[in-house]
């Protein structure tokens, strides 16, 4: 574990391969957000090691306000995640001496990772996007719905929200504090597609916005996943059992983009 970053506000998880021919790229993957990022977990440290076998660096981190990295939760947005990708991808290239980054996000993660190649610096060989949150609006209705499900099992019928639950304040636990809602609000992927030599989408299944994503990416290539939603389960947290489809296609297309 290594701490980076201004003031060493991010930590991280570096995965040096012990291949003696260095690869053309080191791999950063970027985290989903709140109970997805607990969920997938052991699927990024699972996929971290497949490609470091594979004999590629890589560098799994948790953003500011979040995991063990510095700031609160409550001020956490999408402008300073992006600016983390950033930061993380300057860490990579110097840890591993790598010329070339190739991006790897999950859900939020994934948008994250796109959106640092368009509002920020990042300019990867390769972006991959496993389920990616395209339309922010849809999302923040997921996570409410998520939350209030929660509530109702945990409270009862008796439970009555109010017109106040409707304001996505909290997802099962992670703090959505005013300014990361309102850029969630706003946010729309498939008006701003990502910037790669190579973009990569995965799907588990229906996301809303994906089919206009994938109009303005007509090069990307697509892998449809209909087993992997094991990581999202509710089980997924203990779960000894990852999605190998989803973590062998990711390395699959990395080895053939990236060699």
């Amino acid at each position: 574990m290594t701490y980076f970053g201004d003031g060493g506000s991010l930590l991280g998880a570096f995965h040096q391969p012990s291949r003696l021919r260095a690869r053309s790229a080191a791999i950063l993957l970027c985290n989903p957000f709140g109970e997805e990022a607990a969920r997938s977990h052991r699927t990024y440290r699972v996929l971290a090691t497949q490609l470091e076998r594979a004999g590629y660096a890589v560098l799994r981190f948790d953003y500011r306000h979040t995991g063990d990295s510095a700031g609160a939760a409550d001020d956490a947005t999408l402008a300073t995640w992006i600016a983390d990708v950033g930061a993380a991808s300057d860490e990579l290239r110097r840890t591993s001496g790598a010329p070339r980054i190739a991006l790897v996000g999950l859900r939020l993660g994934a948008t994250v990772a796109a959106l640092a190649t368009t509002r920020g610096a990042v300019t990867p060989r390769h972006l991959v996007v496993w389920d990616p949150v395209v339309s922010g609006a849809a999302y923040l209705e997921e996570l409410a719905a998520q939350h209030r499900a929660y509530l109702r099992e945990e409270l009862g019928p008796h439970w009555n929200p109010t017109a106040a639950d409707d304001t996505v304040r909290e997802a099962l636990g992670a703090p959505i504090g005013d300014a990361l809602r309102a850029e969630l609000a706003a946010l729309d992927l498939g008006a701003e597609p990502p910037r790669a030599d190579v973009v990569t989408i995965l799907s588990s299944g229906p996301t809303v916005g994906l089919d206009a994503l994938r109009a303005r990416l007509p090069g990307a290539h697509l892998t449809s996943l209909a087993e992997s939603a094991t990581w999202n389960s509710d089980a997924a947290i203990n779960a000894a059992v990852v999605p190998m489809d989803g973590v062998m296609a990711i390395v699959r297309r990395i080895e053939e983009t990236v060699p």
